[in-house]
């Protein structure tokens, strides 16, 4: 029984998405999978940084699984560590690097390198922050590859999508079209074929 779980923050969740689907709603829609016994869970929570998805995404997939589950998961984080709302980041570069290494090290010693993927932090409007979270990617992928742990860049493609920046109402966070964007384009990444199956 294929069980997945997507950890976040707000951006994972759906945040400003009125259908409340998010992209994990609609991506998980479309893959095909049988539901049940497929299971997904969203598990994003609002002003998550990379600190606090680390010390409870253990926790809650033990709660949510049985004996029988095969635990898929993906980790999107960073855009709330690279904020800097009193002037500073709320969890700098490093930091925020470590966290991720802490997750990859336990999550692949649990469940495999083939069952983890990393999804890059979205574009902001932002410039400053938006530059910020382009170099903490660049950092992320640098940490998958060491893990062996697939990583997926959506940034460099959301960053370039006039109709995906358009709709980031609040300047963080995509409506139904954003989302809609990026399911779309995890469906067509060939790199999540073996995680689906």
């Amino acid at each position: 029984m294929k069980t997945f779980f997507f950890f976040g923050d707000s951006l994972t969740l759906g945040v400003n998405d009125k259908s409340m689907l998010g992209w994990t709603g609609r991506f998980a829609a479309t893959v095909g999978l049988p539901v049940p016994p497929t299971t997904f869970y969203n598990l994003g929570a609002r002003k998550n940084t990379s600190q606090a998805v680390a010390s409870r995404w253990k926790s809650e997939v033990d709660r949510r699984t049985l004996p029988e589950s095969d635990v898929r998961l993906m980790f999107c984080f960073g855009v709330v560590d690279m904020a800097a709302p009193q002037g500073d980041v709320l969890v700098p570069l490093e930091q925020s690097v470590a966290n991720l290494k802490a997750v990859l090290d336990d999550a692949v010693s649990a469940f495999s390198q083939n069952n983890v993927r990393v999804l890059s932090p979205f574009p902001v409007t932002q410039e400053e922050h938006c530059d910020r979270v382009e170099a903490l990617s660049a950092a992320y992928a640098a940490v998958c590859r060491d893990a062996g742990v697939v990583y997926i860049d959506i940034l460099s493609h959301l960053v370039g999508t006039e109709a995906y920046m358009n709709d980031l109402s609040d300047g963080i966070h995509p409506g139904g079209r954003g989302c809609a964007i990026i399911a779309e384009y995890l469906q067509q990444q060939g790199m999540l074929a073996d995680w689906l199956m």
